[in-house]
């Protein structure tokens, strides 16, 4: 394609934010000029105007800024890891361990701007419990007097909120124009519950403006309504909502708890990370009427579209599970 990318800069919205910072050749404002250190008042001045303040050398040269650095180095644990991989202050290794505990070569899901979570092949190593398990759930729970012969379906079910702060995302403009992105603060949101069938591709979902146990029933009712002929079997989470004694789960619906603190292993914030991604990024809503007609035509889209839903979420682990009444 013609043209080229440039870095953008980023605009406060008119009625949210007030102040506007460093015009673009769009906007017809004058580029920005450093201020010599002496007149900007210092280093606390140079961080207000978001530029990084010099730092000052070592007096004893380069040698000993080295030495102090080896010095303070810690003993490297078996498997090429330190002590301190886990932090901002990781050291590198010979294995390849790189800053901050990343791998120098590590999984691409880490170099993409698109979904939160690993996938598949990729999940950390505690998703093995989970796929040792389930099967034995499985196994223990769908018995013939329960399934009674109907269909096994297995749901990951989740809720996400979605309102007017903005989500910037990276975007193509024409060399040398450099793309003006207006921003939004709003605090305001609306709440989805989902559940996706990875097996069938298929996506349930519910827009409400609220989160609650009333509201989690509502959605397994509509559920339930919707695959009456199936007996399922839906994953969820910790939350409060899921485990209330007032909820009520219809006979057709069996409920199973995630590991605590694990939403990696649930495919359904891959849904999640698709819908944002692909229809609310660079977005600036003037009321929440604007986020629920988003999300009233972004979510019928996906749950439509039936291969990339299973692409998103049908993981080798899950298709492999027997779903068969023993």
């Amino acid at each position: 394609m013609s043209g080229g990318s440039s870095a953008g800069i980023v605009r406060g919205h008119p009625p949210t934010n007030r102040r506007r910072f460093g015009g673009g050749p769009r906007d017809g404002g004058a580029a920005a000029k450093r201020l010599p250190q002496e007149k900007a008042g210092g280093a606390a001045s140079f961080a207000q105007l978001g530029w990084t303040p010099p730092i000052p050398s070592h007096p004893g040269g380069r040698k000993p800024v080295l030495g102090t650095l080896a010095a303070k180095r810690r003993r490297r644990q078996p498997g090429g890891r330190f002590p301190d991989s886990g932090g901002l202050g990781a050291t590198s290794g010979p294995t390849g361990q790189a800053f901050g505990g990343l791998p120098a070569a590590g999984p691409t899901w880490l170099a993409q701007g698109g979904s939160r979570h690993p996938t598949s092949p990729q999940r950390p190593r505690r998703a093995g419990g989970v796929e040792k398990k389930l099967p034995e759930v499985l196994a223990t729970l769908l018995s013939p007097d329960v399934v009674k012969g109907r269909h096994v379906r297995l749901m990951f079910q989740d809720e996400a909120r979605f309102g007017r702060m903005v989500r910037i995302r990276r975007c193509w403009s024409p060399a040398p124009q450099r793309p003006v992105v207006d921003n939004g603060y709003e605090r305001q949101f609306q709440y989805v519950y989902g559940a996706v069938s990875p097996v069938e591709g298929q996506l349930d979902w519910m827009i409400c403006p609220v989160m609650n146990t009333e509201q989690m029933g509502k959605f397994l009712a509509q559920v339930s309504a919707a695959h009456a002929q199936d007996f399922m079997v839906m994953v969820v989470d910790g939350a409060s909502s899921h485990v209330a004694k007032a909820l009520v789960v219809p006979e057709n619906v069996r409920l199973h708890r995630l590991p605590g603190y694990s939403p990696e292993l649930n495919p359904q914030e891959h849904v999640w990370d698709e819908v944002r991604e692909k229809e609310f990024p660079n977005r600036v809503f003037a009321d929440m009427s604007g986020v629920v007609r988003t999300l009233e035509t972004g979510l019928p889209k996906l749950a439509a579209d039936v291969d990339r839903v299973r692409s998103l979420c049908a993981w080798p682990w899950i298709v492999s599970l027997n779903l068969q009444a023993n």
